[in-house]
């Protein structure tokens, strides 16, 4: 009697303990400040402030945290504190701060770049449908698709405070050029719609879009290397965000291929890459002045960093990153950084793989 009393108590007692809870997983917090390469490899982390040589270069730090590679990586953007990941197929939410994937959102074509698009919610280009999809965050899918016309190639995308402005490139031959700029009016008042609202007629092949009040694109005109007759020069176009009409076209005489359109930290200034190098232009008169023609990029970004003046002094500069499309055939890619205060490069970044985009937070 007294052993069946023993086990009663006893089963009593461990139907009712709790299971034990395992405790979720904390990831360090090693990322967040810092230059974000993304190359047909991975994602490369650059700590451009650490003082330990040996820890300023990460490789392939998506994968190493989510177990996973990126596959057909496209371009990158850092939204509030979200690192996001574009690929063909693919749109990653990340923690800037941890690299820990958030969101995945599948459905797309060919994806290639993203923008904020207010109400929790992103618009990411996709030439192979010839639409923009509106991706929301709270139902974690696809739940619209603006067409920005018929056989063309979104590309790039700026967006004010009501409207999206979404560039339809070109192909790659010459004779394949576009010239329109399309409107997507994201908001009725405090309602969003995601309605297409207009397109615009620019100059050839306009590759890059920024909102600095009025609507800024970057056209590259015509680029035909083998016969250089062919060849139009690039241009800038300004658009009113309201009008929806073309303010000025400013010719950036004797710059060819433009192909990036990069505000610099307090909007004074753009950097753009074109087949002879890297220019400046005045955001005030859009005159132009060439940076370097050392390195050909296809990717830019703009920094401003403190660094050792004198021996015993520091000042600040710009330093603009850059990789070169002529060092393709070395064994190792890399990105150089360029200080403009001493009109010099002054690092070398290896990386692993072709590099496609990169950011800086």
């Amino acid at each position: 009697m007294k052993r069946v009393l023993y086990l009663l108590a006893f089963s009593i007692l461990l139907f009712n303990c709790k299971p034990e809870e395992t405790p979720d997983p904390v990831y360090a917090s090693d990322y967040g400040e810092g230059l974000y390469i993304l190359t047909d490899q991975g994602l490369v982390y650059f700590d451009y402030n650490s003082p330990d040589t040996a820890k300023i270069i990460k490789e392939n730090i998506f994968q190493e945290v989510n177990s996973h590679a990126i596959i057909s990586p496209s371009s990158l953007n850092i939204i509030n504190n979200d690192l996001y990941i574009v690929s063909s197929n693919t749109l990653y939410k990340t923690d800037i701060n941890t690299l820990l994937k958030e969101v995945e959102i599948h459905g797309f074509d060919d994806a290639q770049k993203c923008e904020n698009a207010k109400f929790n919610r992103i618009y990411v280009t996709d030439p192979a449908s010839s639409e923009i999809k509106v991706v929301d965050f709270n139902v974690k899918d696809i739940i619209a698709h603006i067409k920005t016309g018929i056989d063309v190639n979104p590309t790039d995308i700026a967006v004010n405070w009501k409207r999206a402005f979404v560039v339809n490139s070109g192909g790659v031959d010459i004779n394949d050029y576009d010239s329109t700029m399309v409107s997507v009016d994201i908001k009725d008042g405090v309602v969003p719609i995601n309605e297409f609202s207009g397109n615009i007629i620019l100059d050839k092949n306009p590759v890059a879009v920024v909102n600095d009040g009025a609507i800024i694109v970057l056209c590259k005109g015509i680029y035909d290397p083998s016969n250089p007759a062919n060849n139009i020069e690039s241009s800038i176009n300004r658009v009113g965000a309201g009008s929806l009409e073309i303010i000025n076209v400013i010719p950036l005489n004797n710059i060819y291929n433009a192909g990036i359109l990069l505000p610099n930290n307090n909007n004074t200034k753009y950097y753009i890459t074109s087949s002879d190098g890297v220019y400046w232009i005045d955001a005030t008169n859009y005159s132009s002045h060439l940076v370097t023609d050392k390195k050909i990029p296809s990717v830019l970004s703009v920094n401003v960093e403190k660094y050792a003046n004198t021996d015993t002094t520091t000042a600040y500069s710009e330093m603009i990153y850059m990789n070169d499309v002529n060092n393709t055939n070395m064994s190792a890619q890399y990105i150089y950084k360029y200080n403009l205060q001493l009109n010099q490069f002054v690092d070398s970044i290896p990386v692993n793989g072709s590099v496609i985009d990169m950011i800086i937070f």
